[in-house]
């Protein structure tokens, strides 16, 4: 476990954030942390909390926090209590601020004693655990008074940090770091002393002395005063060209392009820092004028530098990545918050990596859970940009199509860097971003050279009888080529070499002169020798890859697209993957570089029939909707009655469970994703609509909203193609609850009138039984409980006329709801205990937990706490055996409001504390503002009446943008409640009357609930 206070406060355990619920809980585990092993007064504490206006309960209120800021750090003992405060026992580096205290007084250690490079090492390991401004979450009086101190702190380290990157040579590049931070704190001497001498030793002394310049003019103009006297004494220093202005600091130097500039900084303890960079290129060669370039680039840019290295006529294969790949391996160390990277796919036969997929692996890059991934594609770049404000990254986008790509992936204002690889010169980007280019063409004739002799262990000569200059010109110079030629002619005698370039010039009649024409053909004539070297088996397997439009692929896949055993597909691709023309990841996922599917297309195109390439697409697309079908048995109890799957006899993945089977759905996400797409593409909608209804219970378990909703307009798309109105029916429906779920109501009731008007058209009664019980919720989570009643009643009856037991139970269910917000409760009882006994009965775990959420539930309203206590704590361990969070989240919550009702508050918040982190992880935000809500009513049950004020405010933000009436009306009374309680009786009834005016029309209790008190209060 660490907490973390340098940036937003939180806990950081097993790899993951623990959210702390509440401004006072972040409060005061700041203030604890700051003041560590040392006694807190209660005084001071109850200043961070309330500052000179504390409770007169506020002790008591703050032996509460405390008690649940014990229980958050899962250590009996860490918070102690003595006669006067409180103190936090941590041990060392329990805290991102002790590790970082400790790596500072580490660093000055060995500056002083001359080791330099550990220096720098330890500032950089302190400064990487800084997330943003300390304090982050907590009181603005605390960000702004121990906020600042601690902001100082980081100041002097990055101060520290700099010196020890002077004495070690690295002028270049700090010249910009310093001109933002210059610019930044102006009065700084430190800071502009070190500028200055930073331009003097990178040979610009002329700029050096103009800093001093403008240096005294600003401080003339702020303080009325001079530069101080270290100032003038490195303006004195240059002036005089003294050592210490001008001197070698004994540091590496400068670094010819080519070599390591220097080693990684490690990652911070605790603090993982990104290395995704794909490993080196072997035997990289050449490029030397473009590795200079990029470096000029880095250590002259001041701002936020995007560096564009494209290739002219779109060549492919040219080594774009490869170059990005090697610079950034030798910077690694002027990038101490490491690496980022995404392949965008921007030339693939595929779609091109959405900005939404993009920021969404940016930002796992960067730390970020499942659950804190916005689902808005403007907010997860607003995220992406904040969290990159105070960073120093270098982040690689490979393989940009256009600036529309590229451009919700820029950094705003951020020292990172980003280099962008492209087959376009993407010069509409230069258009909103300051752009460097590079272009990047062929290797030169000697480098192309110099490259094949190293792939082939060759010492080069200048005999003109060497073949190697002739073989690099036949491959037109260009580095995929080149190395597919030196894998051919890995381990033969140099005799081949002639007999290779011998074919060449017979089979292919492509000239290097031509390459300029027509950019792929050189990479064409070394595929074609690759290719024509394979056998049989492992050639048709190439060809018919090309099928497929994943970005990867498995084993077992293959087998069945190739209608090939087992053994014989692995022997198939074992050839391709010795030819270099598959690649195999560290799970054994096989891929193809974009300009190999290419080719695999082209000779799929030449050699097969088309009566082979549809077998082949029948046969993965059938493959995967069958592997699908059998993964879902283990997850959901939807039926596929209406679905004409074909079943396929072997070669289907093992999955034995639930668990098995969700993370072979997890890995082939993507994939089933783009067979969806194809199969629509290709017209084979049948295929497009069932895959895309089976998989969205899994989508809808896992929280990924953007792939449902993708999926459901392409399967809802192809359903309609082909008239198919079940499938329009199901899907919409799936829609309809991904609607429902991500807060938009309305639309999640159109969703379900749809579907079921297409039930009721198509004469289809156990469908209009399903989409009037789907009607039903919909009314009402729209606030309209006396419509969903009605048509919870209709649906009721006609599963019983129809015989439809458990859709009979699940309708009575389901209306149980209705009664029960309604204020039916006796009815919501009776309904709900006849469904508990089916479904025990019938095994069914996931319903008997609701059934038992929705009992206790009711149980509370009528004041039976000990029977609504038994009922949740029975729905628990059913949850937990589905791996159903939202099972959790519901439990944790209703035993929260039994135990505000029994007065236990501390265990009350406590419970409410687990319900927001597990809600938080299935980023529902209307789910969250439900529980802020409930636990604003506990902490105005328990005194704390403006932590009760924040929580409803939240609440009603949420209920706002969700459209959320029933949620809304709720939340406007509980700020009600909380202002009256504050002293505040005209703020009080303007919300009460809001919350009454939205609750009344739907004819719920809780309307005379807030009537009665605006009565008592004498508001009305």
């Amino acid at each position: 476990m660490e907490i973390r206070i340098l940036g937003p406060v939180d806990i950081w355990r097993d790899g993951r954030s623990t959210a702390i619920v509440g401004l006072k809980q972040r409060t005061l585990l700041a203030v604890m942390v700051m003041h560590a092993n040392r006694v807190v007064s209660h005084d001071r504490l109850l200043t961070a909390l309330w500052g000179a206006k504390a409770p007169a309960t506020g002790r008591r209120l703050l032996h509460n926090h405390l008690w649940s800021l014990r229980r958050l750090l899962a250590e009996g003992d860490a918070v102690e209590s003595t006669p006067t405060g409180y103190l936090l026992r941590l041990r060392p580096g329990a805290s991102d601020l002790d590790v970082f205290v400790t790596e500072t007084a580490r660093a000055r250690s060995a500056l002083s004693e001359g080791d330099t490079a550990q220096a720098a090492e330890r500032f950089r390991t302190a400064l990487s655990l800084w997330r943003g401004p300390a304090l982050g979450g907590t009181h603005p009086e605390l960000q702004s008074t121990e906020g600042a101190a601690l902001e100082e702190l980081r100041l002097a380290a990055l101060i520290g940090r700099i010196e020890a990157d002077l004495a070690l040579g690295r002028h270049p590049e700090l010249i910009g770091e310093l001109r933002l931070l210059v610019g930044e704190h102006p009065l700084n001497e430190e800071l502009r002393g070190q500028l200055m001498r930073a331009l003097h030793r990178a040979g610009r002394t002329a700029e050096a002395l103009e800093e001093f310049r403008a240096g005294r003019l600003h401080f003339r103009d702020e303080l009325g005063l001079d530069p101080g006297e270290e100032l003038t004494r490195v303006h004195q220093a240059i002036l005089s060209g003294e050592a210490a202005a001008t001197g070698n600091s004994g540091g590496n130097g400068e670094n010819a392009p080519g070599t390591a500039i220097a080693a990684p900084v490690p990652a911070a303890p605790g603090s993982p820092v990104p290395r995704q960079l794909p490993a080196d290129v072997t035997r990289f060669t050449g490029r030397v004028e473009k590795l200079r370039r990029l470096d000029m680039l880095l250590s002259e840019e001041e701002g936020t530098a995007t560096v564009v290295i494209s290739a002219i006529a779109g060549t492919a294969g040219v080594g774009k990545t490869a170059l990005a790949t090697h610079w950034g391996h030798r910077v690694a160390a002027r990038f101490p918050d490491g690496q980022l990277y995404v392949n965008l796919h921007g030339y693939s036969r595929g779609r091109a990596t959405t900005g939404a997929q993009a920021l969404d692996r940016l930002l796992r890059g960067l730390g970020v859970v499942d659950d804190e991934i916005p689902h808005d594609v403007d907010e997860r770049a607003g995220l992406y940009r904040s969290l990159l404000a105070h960073r120093r990254m270098l982040i690689v986008l490979d393989n940009a199509a256009t600036p529309e790509q590229v451009r919700p992936l820029l950094p705003g204002s951020s020292p990172s860097r980003v280099v962008i690889t492209s087959r376009d010169a993407l010069r509409g980007l230069s258009v909103t971003h300051d752009v460097r280019g590079i272009v990047l063409d062929v290797l030169p004739a000697d480098e192309a050279t110099a490259l094949l002799n190293k792939l082939l262990g060759r010492n080069g000569t200048d005999d003109e009888t060497d073949p190697v200059p002739e073989l690099a010109r036949l491959c037109g110079y260009l580095p995929l080529a080149l190395r597919l030629a030196a894998a051919q002619l890995a381990g033969e005698p140099a005799s081949r070499i002639g007999d290779f370039i011998a074919k060449l010039r017979q089979e292919n009649r492509l000239t290097v002169l031509e390459l300029r024409e027509d950019p792929g053909t050189g990479v064409r004539s070394a595929l074609e020798l690759s290719y024509r070297s394979l056998p049989e088996p492992a050639r048709r397997t190439l060809r018919l890859l090309s099928v497929h439009p994943g970005p990867d692929i498995d084993l077992q896949a293959v087998a069945a697209l190739t209608a090939m055993s087992a053994e014989d597909a692995s022997a198939a691709v074992e050839s391709l993957l010795n030819a270099h023309l598959l690649q195999r990841d560290g799970d054994g996922r096989l891929s193809m570089h974009d300009l190999v599917r290419v080719y695999a297309g082209e000779r799929n195109e030449a050699d097969d029939s088309a009566a082979d390439r549809d077998g082949a697409l029948t046969r993965m697309l059938d493959w995967y909707q069958y592997a699908v079908l059998k993964a879902m048995e283990h997850l959901s109890s939807d039926d596929s009655a209406s679905m004409t799957i074909t079943p396929v006899d072997d070669g289907i993945p093992d999955l034995p469970g639930v668990d098995e089977a969700m993370a072979w759905l997890e890995r082939e996400r993507h994939v089933l994703i783009a067979v969806i797409v194809h199969a629509a593409e290709r017209d084979r909608h049948i295929h497009a609509w069932q895959t895309a209804a089976l998989l969205s219970w899994f989508f809808y378990a896992k929280n990924h909203f953007d792939d449902l909703f993708m999926t459901g307009e392409v399967g809802l798309s192809s359903a309609r193609r082909i008239g198919h109105r079940h499938g329009e029916a199901e899907i919409l429906s799936d829609l309809g609850y991904a609607k429902m779920f991500t807060g938009r109501y309305a639309e999640h009731l159109s969703h379900q009138q749809q579907a079921l008007d297409i039930w009721r058209a198509v004469k289809d009664r156990r469908g209009e039984a399903k989409g009037l019980r789907h009607v039903s919720y919909a009314l009402q989570l729209a606030g309209r409980p006396i419509e969903a009643i009605e048509v919870g009643e209709r649906c009721l009856a006609l599963s019983r006329e129809l015989g439809d037991r458990t859709g009979e139970f699940t309708a009575l269910d389901n209306l149980a709801i209705s009664y029960h917000v309604a204020g039916r409760y006796e009815e919501a009882l009776e309904a709900l205990s006849k469904c508990h006994g089916y479904w025990r009965e019938e095994g069914r775990e996931y319903d008997e937990a609701y059934c038992l959420i929705q009992m206790g539930a009711v149980h509370t309203k009528l004041g039976d706490l000990t029977t609504a206590l038994d009922c949740f704590e029975k729905a628990l361990p059913l949850g937990r055996s589905q791996g159903n969070l939202r099972i959790e989240v519901d439990v944790f919550n209703g035993i929260a409001v039994v135990l505000r009702h029994q007065g236990s508050h501390a265990e009350a918040l406590d419970h409410h504390e687990k319900a927001l982190a597990l809600a938080r992880t299935l980023r529902s935000r209307p789910l969250e503002g439900e529980l802020l809500s409930s636990l604003g009513e506990t902490c105005l049950a328990s005194g704390d009446s403006r932590a009760a004020l924040e929580h409803y405010q939240e609440a009603a933000v949420y209920a706002d943008e969700a459209d959320d009436a029933y949620q809304r009306g709720f939340a406007y009374a509980g700020l009600g409640s909380a202002l009256h309680a504050l002293g505040r009786p005209d703020d009080a009834a303007k919300h009460w009357r809001t919350a009454f005016d939205i609750l009344s029309p739907m004819d719920l209790p809780e309307a005379g609930v807030i009537a009665e008190r605006m009565r008592a209060a004498g508001l009305t």
